[in-house]
């Protein structure tokens, strides 16, 4: 993978990154530049992730009043998330309490649960959690009862999520709009590559004082994350996805046991051309330490030259240029290489090709379109 930081530095990046990276940049920037750092994080939702970035680098107070004021702003908006996650594993708690099961906090959720610090100012989309697949339909009954519902889905967009997915039609609480993902599995299940929907629920650590809620393990964590963005098909927030991949190693990457358990997981769960990906491009464009061990270990796992050769520059196009303003003519090229990637790793050839067609025609009707597992 050393070669990848070579290639790196020949890419015009974000500015985020350069900041990201070398945060004492924001300080020596000028006005103009500052406005365009702070653009970029508010665009990819990780405005407020700069203030832990700038409070380690020791530069927070050297920063002009006007940049903190930014920040703090979008500080505001994760501390808010925060009090309405705790809001929700207080609402998820009652509704599960009567079926015996734990519950594993997904993502952005379980970064927030487990209060890591590298993770401060880390927004959300939704509340993801993983339950056993034999309590599915009892805890689907049991969100119902307290107030989630499913969104509104087109009849093909139901039955897809109910036959090829790996989690339920997303739900929403009428009340509050929190949206929930429930996931059985992190893979679809008519995958090849799925693995039995019970192997992540085995590698987990119960949350501080909880007695059913949880979150992955740390080398768990880092698969999970790994394989949740390189199954990917759109790429629109993957800037943040792979930042997520970099601070997990940070935070865990100077324990020897974090990487042997790695691999142990890795040879248990399969996938590895995931975890490959995700070493490759977070060194490249993050400058992640990775032991030289684990480099040699997962480039076992490269991709063949074809498609190595197919998805490099696309993936290097999608974690460096998907700001407006940096887009330039291999745009589309870029990300329909990885939108048909996305969608031939979920799905087999003779499913995909009338799904694509299908997604396509709702596309060109207004009033079909709703958010959903591929779109």
């Amino acid at each position: 993978m050393s070669e990848a930081v070579a290639q790196a530095s020949q890419v015009e990046t974000l500015l985020l990154v350069n900041v990201l990276t070398s945060p004492e940049k924001l300080i020596h920037a000028s006005p103009r530049i500052q406005a365009q750092v702070i653009a970029e994080a508010r665009y990819f939702n990780m405005l407020a992730q700069l203030k832990y970035v700038c409070e380690q680098a020791n530069i927070w107070y050297q920063l002009p009043l006007r940049v903190k004021q930014h920040i703090q702003s979008a500080e505001h908006s994760f501390k808010n998330q925060k009090r309405q996650l705790e809001i929700e594993h207080e609402a998820i708690k009652e509704a599960l309490k009567d079926i015996p099961c734990t519950w594993v906090y997904l993502k952005g959720a379980a970064y927030q649960m487990l209060a890591l610090p590298a993770f401060y100012g880390r927004l959300m989309n939704d509340v993801d959690i993983l339950v056993p697949e034999d309590q599915l339909t009892a805890i689907e009954a049991a969100l119902s009862e307290h107030g989630w519902v499913h969104k509104t889905l087109t009849d093909y967009d139901e039955k897809f999520y109910r036959e090829w997915s790996q989690e339920i039609p997303p739900l929403r609480h009428f009340s509050r709009q929190t949206e929930l993902d429930v996931h059985f599995n992190i893979l679809p299940k008519r995958l090849s590559q799925s693995p039995e929907s019970a192997f992540l629920l085995a590698q987990t650590q119960q949350l501080k004082g909880e007695d059913k809620a949880a979150t992955l393990t740390p080398a768990a964590l880092l698969l999970h994350s790994a394989i949740h963005l390189f199954y990917e098909s759109e790429y629109h927030k993957g800037i943040r996805d792979l930042f997520d991949i970099h601070l997990l190693i940070n935070e865990f990457g100077n324990n020897n046991a974090f990487w042997n358990q790695l691999t142990l997981l890795q040879d248990q769960l399969g996938n590895a051309e995931c975890t490959f990906y995700a070493l490759h491009f977070s060194e490249a464009i993050y400058h992640t330490a990775i032991p030289e061990h684990i480099k040699t270990y997962y480039l076992d796992h490269k991709p063949n030259i074809l498609a190595f050769t197919l998805t490099e520059p696309a993936f290097h196009y999608a974690f460096t240029s998907m700001y407006p303003l940096h887009h330039h003519a291999g745009h589309h090229r870029a990300l329909s290489t990885l939108y048909i990637r996305g969608h031939y790793k979920r799905l087999p050839i003779y499913k995909l090709i009338p799904h694509l067609i299908k997604k396509s025609l709702f596309k060109l009707l207004p009033e079909k379109k709703e958010a959903n597992m591929f779109d």
